[in-house]
Formats: structure tokens, sequence, C-alpha cells
């Protein structure tokens, strides 16, 4: 739901800056961080989280004497986020982990100022925190002052900021790719391809450049399996049919939406998802002036199976007048893996022959698209 790399931009920009990648090799033995946090007492626990599973501790280490501590593991493939913390403190630290030798040094107090050496690929991730520095504390600073001009009901206002979200993001994309092209031996450039917005047909050729030590890593292959979730669902092709229950308990399938009207837009949305709300009445405005020429919306909600109440209130509170469904299964519904989706709102347009004509439409590109296909 946060803002992130818009998809255009960031995969467009790799594309164009694509660099030859290298070997990555490293240790098999598995990981130590040998530590040393002034503050700490005898008996302290220091605690390595896997930060895929906030709940799994892979290492929990007692204070030997002198505020030093050892820490050991393995990371299966490549590198792999984990959160360092002190038990009763709420400051957590995040390494970017290979299997290195690393020397921590820092205060128990403030983890936030830590020093981590040793791991080249916690370094790469340091590297790209500092590039991004500048342009991510100006998003954080127009966050702010979007929410106040929402909350003023600035229109103007609230356009202009959104404009420069779009040019700080661009900026990112770019620099993100320079970093992915400077970098082809780093276990943290397919992490950055995973999570920003992957376009296939510009990502293939930079997953297709990295080493064969790099595309066995952990997002080396996570990057491939989204690659071939979103081959399934990309423009041009024909979106799979799903089905699920509306508010009322009956189950409508897409195919069957599809036969209504000449376009079908799918909206992937929920009650809870902040931003989907806040696009709802711009796809309220679209419905109301297209759907005569042909337009028909299926609203797929991600509430929970305890929101179903919430789900029909959202609906009710902010007149979505189309089609809506539900299996209140969250983000295990089967439809998050079917059409690829990692955040919402997240939008399909498709004709009423099932295919695929465009995706991610929001705002003024939504209706100026169906300006071009329903005129």
């Amino acid at each position: 739901m946060k803002k992130t790399v818009k998809v255009s931009m960031l995969s467009l920009a790799i594309a164009s800056l694509l660099g030859i990648a290298g070997a990555n090799a490293q240790s098999t033995k598995g990981f130590t961080i040998k530590g040393e946090l002034n503050g700490l007492k005898a008996g302290d626990k220091v605690m390595l989280i896997y930060s895929a599973d906030q709940r799994k501790m892979d290492t929990i280490a007692q204070v030997v004497k002198n505020n030093r501590f050892e820490l050991k593991g393995q990371v299966k493939n490549g590198a792999e986020f984990y959160s360092l913390r002190v038990e009763n403190k709420r400051i957590r630290y995040n390494a970017f982990l290979d299997n290195s030798s690393m020397i921590l040094k820092g205060d128990a107090d403030d983890l936030s100022k830590v020093s981590l050496s040793g791991s080249p690929s916690h370094d790469d991730y340091l590297k790209f925190t500092a590039l991004m520095a500048p342009t991510t504390a100006k998003i954080r600073a127009l966050n702010k002052e979007y929410r106040d001009a929402s909350t003023a009901k600035n229109e103007e206002l609230v356009k202009s900021i959104s404009r420069q979200f779009d040019e700080l993001e661009g900026q990112q994309a770019v620099l993100t790719a320079d970093f992915i092209r400077k970098n082809p031996q780093s276990y943290y450039s397919p992490y950055l391809i995973f999570n920003g917005d992957i376009e296939p047909s510009v990502t293939q050729p930079v997953y297709h450049s990295l080493s064969k030590e790099v595309k066995a890593s952990t997002y080396g292959i996570k990057v491939k399996e989204r690659l071939a979730d979103l081959s399934r669902v990309a423009v041009g092709i024909k979106a799979p049919d799903f089905s699920a229950l509306t508010p009322e308990g009956k189950t409508l399938s897409l195919n069957e939406v599809l036969k209504k009207g000449k376009y079908t837009l799918i909206d992937f949305w929920a009650s809870w998802c902040g931003p989907c709300r806040q696009e709802n009445p711009n796809l309220v405005a679209a419905y109301a002036k297209f759907h005569e020429k042909g337009l028909n919306v299926l609203g797929v909600s991600f509430d929970k199976a305890d929101g179903a109440a919430a789900w029909k209130k959202a609906i009710a509170d902010d007149q979505l007048n189309w089609y809506q469904i539900s299996d209140l299964k969250y983000w295990e519904s089967p439809m998050v893996k079917l059409y690829a989706v990692r955040g919402i709102p997240h939008s399909v347009l498709v004709d009423n022959n099932g295919i695929i004509v465009a995706k991610d439409l929001r705002g003024k590109a939504l209706h100026d698209k169906l300006e071009e296909l329903l005129k």
C-alpha cells in the first residue's frame, strides 16, 4: 500500500542501464557476528531474528562478559534480511546478511547507530540506503504535506504534491537501476528488482544477466517466480477466470461479468486499505461516466474472515454500485497468486473476450484510457 517506485519508471530505467553480471562467491560455512554493545549486562539476551518471520528467532546469545557476545548462523541462499535486537529494547537494527565473519559495535540503547562490518551484502545495503536518503527524506516530508492538504480538501495542492511524488519516484527509479547496473555481482540487486515493480518484458533481460550464484539466491529465485506469475497476467494475455461470493452470498465469476459489457475493470481492494478508499471516488466517477458506454467493474475484496460487515459497510459508504465479490481470505486468497497481486489498490482492465488491455490504472490515467477505448 505504501508508495513505491512505479512500474514503467523502474522497469524502463533498469532496461536502459542494464549491466553485465558476474560471479558472487561466498562461504558455505555460515556467518559469525562478534559483537560489543555498550550498556549490556551479564545475562542480557541478544537476538537475531529472520526478518521474513519476526516470530522466528534464528539465534539467541547470552552476553558472556565485557558487553560482548557472538552470534552464529547460516544463510542458505545468498543473503537475507535479519533484525538484531536486545531483549526488552524497542529499537532494532536491520542487516542484510551473507555468510561472512562480521564485527558489530555500538550502544545497546540505540541500535540504529551501530556499526556492522565484514559483510559485502550489508555494505551494499548501506550504500544503497545512503544513495536514496535525499529523495527518501523529501518523500517523507511530502507525505505530511499530502495528509494536511487532503484533510483541508485542497484538491489543487493534492494534485501538485502528487506530481512531486511522481518526479521523486522517477529519480529513485533511475538511482535504483543505476545501482543494479554498477553492482551486478551483489545479492542486493535481485532484492531491489523483486521489491520494485516488475514489468516482465524489460526485467527478463536483467534477470538473465545475473550470475548463476545470484540467480540461485533467495531473491534471485523470487524474481524468477514472480516473473513467471506476471507473465500469466500480462497485457495481451487472456485473464484467468475466478469466482467468489457476492455480499448477498451468491457465487459470481469473472466470465459472467465479462458477458455484460465491452470492458471490465477488475478492482482489487479492501475495506481496511486507506489508498483504496481514497481512490474509490475516482472509480465512482469513472463508472458513472462510462458505464452506459460499456464499462463494468468487478470489485474483488481482500478483507479478512471477520471483515464481512466492514466490507459491506465500505461498499455502502463509498457508493460502489457495481459487482462485488470476496472470499474473505485476506492475503491468503487464491486470487492474490492468480493475478500476482503484491499490493492494493490494484486493477486489471479486460475486454469482453477476457483479454487484458491495461493494468494499474488510477486517477486521470483511468479516465484517459476509458476515453480512448469507449469513444
